[in-house]
């Protein structure tokens, strides 16, 4: 399935209204796969994705549905991401530019401690990224 045809898909079964600006916001992030930040999504979608307000807000209105999740970044920017991203995974984020990326975390989960249940997990390893090394 092509992917404004699943974001179109995910935008319904989310019950959220389906505008052009949301299909195409969704799309780039299925496409892209990685996290974005506004400014990322904005300058990728152009002028299909309207103006900053406008793609600011569909971000919002994405993550309320929980088809996407935030994940905080180093005071840089906060990016977003694929909530149902496939498999588990951590953030590896820069503490001197900002950037996030996806690391494979299926060996770094933590046990809760007695007693606890846990509804999720979040595992981000801060350091610096290749380009400010």
């Amino acid at each position: 399935m092509r992917t404004d045809e699943t974001a179109k898909q995910l935008l319904k079964d989310a019950k959220l209204r389906v505008t052009s600006g949301r299909i195409s916001l969704l799309a780039i992030m299925i496409k892209e796969n990685r996290p974005l930040s506004m400014d990322d999504a904005s300058e990728i979608l152009g002028w299909k994705g309207g103006d900053r307000a406008t793609v600011f807000r569909n971000l919002h209105a994405l993550s309320e549905a929980k088809l996407i999740r935030m994940v905080r970044s180093a005071g840089k920017r906060d990016v977003y991401e694929l909530s149902k991203r496939p498999g588990a995974h951590a953030h590896a984020v820069c503490t001197k530019c900002g950037k996030v990326e996806c690391v494979d975390a299926e060996a770094a989960s933590a046990q809760a401690p007695g007693g606890w249940r846990m509804a999720s997990q979040e595992i981000t390893l801060w350091g610096l990224c290749p380009a400010c090394a």
